[in-house]
């Protein structure tokens, strides 16, 4: 539970840093709710950029983060008074919203939710956290152990930006890695408030609650409640951002403008994807000063800038390190290192591949003209057309499957948005829904154009979450009868949406509450088992080359993605033979070789790769290490 203590004060912290800076830049709300989001999003902003210059400078040790932490919080103790009052009164306005409201049952439903996937976010990481244990937390790890943070080649996530990942990698400072999963859990609970707020300030209380419910009973937003992702902080920015430029195209209050870029920029920061609705907005202040264009300019300017300011070192180091600010993006463009076009080209075919139709062949595609491979697989037109059926109905054609519970419990976007959004057509609109529909739209058209894939729809989908919950509120006072079945349907749903949660979280208590240790409770894992048959026989100064599984973070040890089309650290196009790859291998430090058989092909299955590692084994320039069955289908080998 030190993790836990650990976490509070981190956010205690970053809520006194934001509420100063706000202060400071006279840009802080007047409403409580709304001042307490955006503090507490400009201090992890504010906070995560402190670590990275620690992590850049070679000083990730604990003392020095812990007096980074002592510092910002004496630095900004003077908001010390306000954090307590807000703490205070929010806790007595949840009270009296769980006891007293008309619409308590809708808040004890997400009061459920959140403590439920607490339970998860508590918990060790399972396989199921695939980016967590690949990426997110994998690279917190690395450069934890390594005392400071520099490029991890064989990772092009490692290049993007990492707002929040700085916790991750705090909490590995500490070692206290179960404090991780924690803040985007905490996240999770930010994108549901700020939905809440958002619909009670822009339309009305009732759509606010029904708003917060429909996003925590999507079965993505919860589950990724519970892993260390990135999504929910992003929806948090994004979801301000709308408020606050919205208050702005209503209020004409140019501070609301400036707080908006503050949280497009902070989106941006947390994840690429926020680019687009940074650039979206920036549009759309040209679209309200229209009449006055060049003041529309100045301004559309002036919020772009603000908004680059606060996203803008995650890019400059990416630009610095590879030659290309949103590597390995755009490499037609800018280039970058350890990438090349074929990778760019594999990369752009693999993203493509998500949703309902198929991809063709190599062949097939190689001789399609440009226009028919735009409109190939799941981007013919029908399929763009069939997409929110598709995408509601059959969410297992876009993503990846990991969880045995299925994709339904812990990756689909549910009934919901489905069932409510089409109502908005019966009733008259008003200019807040209005502006949610046409940022919708593009945002749409760039998901289905780019990558249908279902975690990469919620922060579009959130942003229209107080226009859903805001449908509720108009079937009930339009049609006493169209208010029961909507009412019926959301709360059927949100039941079995809790429900689902229960199936995955609840089996995770005895680990969240420490009364299993983390070795015990992942004992039967086979990734984490194959990880200790090399955290317990190799040396420390060992490096695993991982085939077939980037999940490295249960590893000890050093290790790279070997695979070709993760970078071009390994020249594949000279290491023709056994005795070849196994030198490239030793060039880059390699001791040891990790391959998941489930996701590798065999050694004697013709693939090239395949052939030379085991060639290298019937050279004896590999030897297997024993396994124990529980690993299967991993193998593991050590250099001889």
């Amino acid at each position: 539970m030190l993790g836990a203590v650990v976490y509070l004060a981190v956010i205690l912290t970053t809520y006194m840093a934001g509420i100063c800076v706000l202060r400071l830049v006279r840009l802080s709300p007047d409403d409580g709710a709304q001042r307490a989001l955006a503090a507490l999003v400009v201090g992890h902003v504010l906070l995560a950029l402190l670590i990275l210059v620690a992590g850049l400078i070679g000083y990730l040790q604990w003392w020095v983060l812990a007096h980074l932490l002592l510092l910002t919080a004496l630095a900004s103790l003077r908001a010390l008074d306000d954090c307590l009052r807000s703490v205070v009164g929010m806790l007595a306005r949840l009270w009296w919203e769980l006891t007293r409201s008309p619409l308590r049952l809708i808040h004890w439903a997400i009061v459920i939710i959140i403590a439920l996937q607490l339970i998860a976010a508590l918990a060790p990481p399972l396989p199921t956290d695939y980016d967590g244990l690949a990426e997110h937390l994998a690279m917190a790890k690395q450069w934890a152990r390594d005392g400071r943070i520099h490029p991890l080649w064989y990772d092009h996530h490692s290049q993007f930006p990492a707002t929040l990942q700085m916790f991750y990698l705090l909490a590995h400072v500490f070692d206290l890695p179960g404090a991780a999963k924690l803040f985007h859990w905490g996240f999770g609970v930010m994108a549901i408030a700020a939905t809440v707020v958002t619909g009670r300030r822009l339309l009305a209380p009732a759509a606010g609650s029904w708003a917060g419910l429909i996003l925590a009973t999507t079965p993505g937003f919860a589950w990724l409640m519970g892993v260390a992702y990135v999504d929910l902080a992003a929806i948090t920015c994004g979801m301000l951002a709308l408020l606050f430029f919205i208050r702005w195209a209503q209020e004409r209050a140019d501070w609301l403008l400036w707080l908006s870029a503050l949280m497009a920029g902070a989106g941006a920061g947390v994840k690429m994807q926020g680019i687009a609705l940074l650039g979206l907005l920036g549009l759309a202040v040209l679209f309200v000063l229209r009449r006055r264009l060049r003041t529309g300019i100045l301004r559309a300017a002036a919020f772009v800038g603000i908004a680059l300011i606060v996203c803008g070192p995650w890019y400059l180091k990416s630009y610095l390190w590879t030659g290309n600010p949103v590597y390995p993006f755009a490499y037609s463009i800018f280039g970058g290192k350890y990438w090349s076009a074929d990778r760019a080209e594999a990369y752009h075919l693999s993203q493509r591949d998500y949703g309902r139709g198929e991809i063709p062949s190599a062949e097939e595609y190689a001789r399609m003209s440009p226009l028919e491979r735009a409109f190939a697989g799941p981007h013919a037109p029908l399929n763009l057309l069939l997409a929110p059926l598709n995408v509601t109905l059959s969410p297992v054609e876009f993503t990846v499957p990991l969880s045995p519970l299925g994709v339904w419990a812990t990756d689909a976007i549910g009934p919901l948005w489905l069932a409510l959004l089409p109502l908005l057509a019966l009733f008259r609109r008003p200019p807040p829904v209005r502006w949610m529909l046409w940022l919708l739209l593009p945002l749409w058209v760039w998901w289905l154009w780019s990558m249908q894939l279902n975690r990469y729809l919620l922060p579009t989908l959130a942003l229209v979450a107080p226009a859903a919950g805001w449908a509720v509120v108009e079937a009930e006072r339009h049609s006493t009868l169209l208010g029961t079945i909507v009412r019926s349907v959301v709360t059927a749903w949100s039941a079995i949406a809790i429900g689902l949660i229960c199936l995955y979280a609840l089996p995770q208590t005895r680990a969240a509450l420490g009364v299993v240790r983390a070795d015990d409770y992942l004992a039967g894992v086979s990734l984490h088992a194959a990880a200790e048959v090399i955290n317990q026989r190799a040396p420390a100064n060992a490096k695993v080359a991982l085939y077939g599984e980037p999940r490295g973070y249960y590893l000890d040890r050093d290790y790279l993605w070997a695979e070709r089309g993760h970078s071009a650290l390994i020249d594949y196009d000279t290491a023709t033979t056994g005795e070849a790859l196994v030198a490239e291998w030793r060039r880059l430090g390699v001791t040891h070789v990790m391959i998941n058989f489930g996701a590798f092909p065999s050694l004697d299955s013709g693939d090239p790769v395949a052939a030379r590692i085991g060639q290298a084994l019937d050279d004896g320039l590999l030897e297997p290490l024993p396994m124990p069955a529980v690993a299967r289908p991993y193998a593991v080998f050590r250099l001889t």
